[in-house]
């Protein structure tokens, strides 16, 4: 596990992305928005940063 810098918040946060089990596997993105994210931040973003990402469903339905 190694601690990083968040390239949005600038928040020091542990990310263990090259091994399996990372927090940020739980995470579930749109493919397009992640190739945004990728074009925008050089590096990883923190939980709290990364989850305004995320892909909500409600009642079955993906907003």
């Amino acid at each position: 596990m190694a601690n990083k810098i968040c390239s949005k918040c600038a928040t020091l946060f542990h990310c263990a992305c090259e091994t399996s089990g990372c927090w940020c596997e739980t995470i579930f993105i749109d493919m397009g928005t992640l190739s945004e994210l990728k074009k925008q931040y050089d590096n990883c973003l923190c939980p709290t940063c990364l989850k305004k990402y995320e892909i909500k469903e409600e009642k079955g339905i993906i907003i």
